[in-house]
């Protein structure tokens, strides 16, 4: 009410004009107007400072009524504090488990490349060695036949 009072302007006593020795003359009236005119922002700005403290002591109150009504506690407060600790402890565990498997899973893919390219060689030396045997089978064979013909 006091703010609505304020915005709308002051109002107070109107000034007798006219003649006299005693009579306020127009450099006297412009200066008090214009005291008038600087004090009306800062009432304005007080009745904002009030109106905001009156608005947060509100909330305050709310608050206070909402941890009654919900039955929460410095006690409770502090154990779902520690619950959710606790939950972002466990999800950073579970990052670190999870980076932990993929490492390993690609650690796991090199090893069974390297295994099948070991193989391939095996493989490809077993194969050398029998046309080794093969040739020298041959050779053996084609130097027998000789001998046999001379």
């Amino acid at each position: 009410v006091e703010a609505e009072k304020r915005a709308k302007g002051k109002k107070g006593k109107k000034k007798k004009k006219g003649g006299g020795a005693g009579a306020a003359g127009p450099s006297q009236e412009t200066a008090e107007f214009r005291k008038e005119g600087a004090e009306a922002p800062l009432e304005a700005a007080e009745a904002a400072k009030k109106a905001e403290e009156e608005r947060m002591m509100r909330l305050l109150e709310k608050c206070h009524e909402e941890r009654i009504r919900f039955g929460i506690t410095a006690e409770s407060q502090a154990a779902a504090s520690a619950a959710v600790a606790e939950a972002v402890r466990l999800d950073a565990e579970a990052d670190e488990a999870e980076e932990e498997a993929e490492a390993d899973k690609e650690a796991l893919a090199a090893a069974e490349a390297a295994l099948d390219e070991a193989r391939a060689a095996r493989d490809a030396r077993r194969a050398a060695a029998a046309a080794s045997m093969a040739r020298a089978v041959a050779a053996r064979m084609a130097a027998d036949a000789a001998q046999e013909r001379s």
